[in-house]
């Protein structure tokens, strides 16, 4: 949570669990669960999520969320990955994103290892975001 403002109330928190909710019924995706396949631990959380007026325009970004002892394990990029293939893949969306806050370097490498680039800085919510983006090509492989 060290690039949030800061964590969230009960009251905020029931709210977050309603909009992912609605975005399932909405969008027909969102966040999932990141686990450990042997034990399932709780390891973070990605997905795809319908973000409204992006610099002018509705984007479909994919965000990611790993418990902090879970950082430099891969899980991030590996989660990321296949949303990013499920995303252009399956739902054959024409490009993804993820907005990353700009001192914020690991999750940029997250976004750079899986196929995206730098497109923009912006002014998002009061607060200065990059704008990470693929259209999928340069990608090696999209499952």
């Amino acid at each position: 949570m060290q690039y949030y403002s800061r964590t969230k109330t009960r009251k905020e928190t029931a709210a977050w669990l309603r909009w992912n909710m609605d975005d399932y019924a909405r969008h027909g995706f969102g966040l999932w669960v990141v686990t450990l396949k042997g034990t399932r631990e709780f390891v973070g959380q990605c997905g795809l999520v319908m973000q409204a007026d992006i610099d002018g325009k509705d984007e479909v970004e994919i965000g990611y969320l790993m418990l902090r002892r879970h950082w430099n394990e891969g899980f991030a990029t590996e989660a990321a990955c296949a949303c990013r293939d499920y995303g252009l893949g399956q739902l054959r969306l024409a490009r993804l994103v993820s907005l990353i806050n700009p001192q914020n370097a690991p999750s940029r490498r997250v976004a750079e290892k899986v196929g995206m680039s730098l497109e923009k800085e912006i002014n998002l919510k009061g607060r200065p975001t990059c704008v990470y983006a693929t259209d999928g090509s340069g990608v090696v492989a999209l499952h």
